[in-house]
């Protein structure tokens, strides 16, 4: 392969893989990720609001 196919090959973008199908979070990963957000805005110890019943 010469040097210039090498380039072109490396200009070329490609498709990423697809993402796993991914279903409701579970209480665990609803946990870490506002843990995570807290964390982030530096609120650490803040608790998870409560969900709400969907309204009718």
């Amino acid at each position: 392969m010469s040097p210039l196919d090498a380039l072109l090959l490396e200009l070329v973008p490609t498709r990423p893989d697809p993402a796993p199908p991914r279903g409701p979070w579970t209480e665990q990963q609803q946990d870490e990720h506002w843990a995570q957000l807290c964390e982030a805005v530096g609120a650490t110890g803040e608790v998870r609001p409560a969900a709400r019943p969907a309204a009718a």
